[in-house]
């Protein structure tokens, strides 16, 4: 329930999504994978024509290691994550998103996606920009050109296309009530004794803050709340509030709390979480939509070079693919 919990679980979701997203699409992969031994060392994957290759991989390698590292440290590839290592949980990501990338590139052939005047300059200024954050020891060991980078800034922006096209025609709502943001302070203890205190003095006339200075068994007392965060029991209490209430004592887990609320509708926030679920609603019927179509593909992947591949051995380059796509395609 504490605060900094709640921190600490946003930022490894926040984190994982921001791997799994460009723009607003999420890469992952239904398809059936065949490894192939017919590929160049130099090639990652093939869908009907359409191959990612290995220097892409290590682009995206580069910001993921950047990223994490720099919240977590260099120790985050030794932790665990779903039962496997957070190093290779974040390598089977990228694979995903490689493989997503030109199953949608395929798809937009099909139906005749291309990219408009305006957006093959955008991917034109994207290229010059990151090649000018390459050494030239990085070029030479990428075995980088402008071309290949601007295939690679070019698939990505077509699968961006094929995305925007597909959700614009789904009919999603988000209600404010939903996306509701509220401010709250709470107080927290693990004797009953001493929230019954707490909630006598309350109503004698004292502050929250004095109160909870009092009895709070921690350092964290304000929270700005969105529906699904907290237990059920806390959340309904704390969302039936109007402004300037106090709730009754509520018991979770064996934990008693009062819960103050300082705003029922924080309108500027609600409106930002209002987009935020809408993006996350749209991602998940896309998801559902394209995975059929997916699942029809024959997809190569070439593991014997991936095997060599490793996102904690991988070099940090200066520049990032994904933060450069956002600037010029998103």
């Amino acid at each position: 329930m504490k605060r900094s919990q709640k921190r600490i679980l946003s930022i490894s979701i926040i984190l994982i999504v921001v791997l799994l997203v460009v723009g607003y699409m999420k890469f992952f992969n239904g398809t059936g994978i065949y490894l192939s031994t017919g590929m160049k060392k130099t090639e990652l994957v093939k869908v009907d024509g359409n191959v990612g290759y290995t220097f892409e991989a290590n682009l995206l390698m580069s910001d993921a290691k950047k990223q994490y590292e720099k919240i977590f440290g260099t120790d985050v590839w030794n932790q665990q994550i779903n039962g496997i290592s957070f190093a290779d949980y974040t390598k089977d990501q990228i694979r995903s998103k490689m493989i997503r990338i030109q199953c949608m590139n395929v798809y937009a052939e099909e139906k005749g996606v291309v990219l408009s005047r305006d957006e093959k300059e955008a991917v034109s200024h994207a290229v010059d920009e990151y090649m000018a954050g390459l050494t030239e020891t990085q070029i030479d060991a990428l075995s980088i050109t402008k071309d290949k980078l601007n295939d690679m800034f070019t698939d990505f922006a077509v699968a961006q296309r094929v995305y925007n096209d597909m959700i614009s025609v789904m009919n999603i709502e988000v209600s404010s009530d939903d996306a509701r943001v509220i401010d709250i302070l709470y107080l927290c203890t693990e004797s009953q004794d001493d929230i019954n205190k707490a909630k006598t003095e309350l109503a004698a006339g004292s502050s929250f803050y004095t109160v909870v200075n009092k009895y709070n068994t921690g350092d964290k007392y304000e929270y700005e709340l969105k529906r699904g965060e907290m237990n059920e029991a806390f959340e309904k209490a704390a969302f039936n509030l109007k402004s300037g209430e106090t709730s009754d004592v509520i018991e979770v887990d064996g934990k008693y709390y009062l819960i103050k609320c300082t705003s029922d509708n924080d309108k500027v926030k609600t409106e930002v979480n209002k987009t935020t679920l809408l993006s996350q609603k749209q991602l998940e019927q896309f998801n559902e939509t394209f995975e059929e179509y997916e699942s029809k593909i024959y997809v190569e992947w070439n593991n014997s070079q991936w095997e060599k591949m490793q996102v904690s051995a991988n070099e940090v380059y200066g520049v990032n693919f994904e933060e450069i796509f956002n600037q010029y395609l998103k």
